[in-house]
């Protein structure tokens, strides 16, 4: 056997996730989760102090 047999794969090659993509999906999840909260605070807001 050969050495390069006995090395166990650490990672496979093909298996790089774009860190690019992950972030830009949760920025773009979080703008869309926190646009209605802030409606929602604002609402609540002008309610209570009769704006």
């Amino acid at each position: 056997m050969e050495q390069e047999e006995l090395r166990l794969p650490l990672a496979q090659e093909g298996m790089t996730r774009p860190t690019e993509g992950n972030i830009a999906t949760g920025l773009v999840w979080g703008v869309l989760i926190s646009i209605p909260l802030w409606i929602s605070l604002i609402g609540w807001m002008m309610g209570i102090w009769n704006f």
